[in-house]
């Protein structure tokens, strides 16, 4: 992996910080900018809603759901064009994220049968992003 300025680091790569050419550096920008952007929406729209009452509080509690759609797209645009070196990362990473995810809810669920609190489906994120982002980090330092 590139340890020179003029390109990412494994670990920039893995952290989703740099990309290795112009059009990975134009995507996570893209991403990070979407993203931003859908996390400020949610944080609004969590703080408003309490506020609202009636028919009309639906509408701005899809507007997170809306933002969405473009840190979707904006992800799958830099996966797709991203070299292969962060292209296996990010997947891998993904990968790793959706089974930590999958075996952390379906564990807890075996526990909240035999007496453990139930947890708001919200935390959920939790152990997919820690999945994704430990095993990314992992997946670009062993191929460094």
């Amino acid at each position: 992996m590139n340890s020179s300025n003029d390109g990412a680091t494994w670990w920039q790569a893995a952290l989703m910080i740099c990309g290795q050419t112009k059009a990975e550096q134009r995507n996570l920008r893209s991403v990070w900018i979407w993203s931003l952007i859908w996390a400020a929406s949610l944080l609004a729209v969590a703080a408003w809603l309490p506020h609202l009452e009636g028919p009309f509080a639906w509408l701005p509690a899809l507007l997170p759901a809306a933002l969405s759609i473009p840190v979707l797209l904006s992800h799958v645009r830099f996966i797709r064009e991203a070299d292969e070196f962060m292209r296996k990362v990010q997947l891998d990473g993904i990968a790793i994220g959706f089974a930590t995810g999958s075996f952390f809810c379906m564990g807890y669920f075996m526990l909240e049968l035999v007496g453990a609190p139930r947890l708001p489906i919200v935390i959920a994120v939790v152990p997919l992003v820690l999945g994704w982002a430990i095993g990314s980090f992992f997946v670009a330092y062993r191929h460094r």
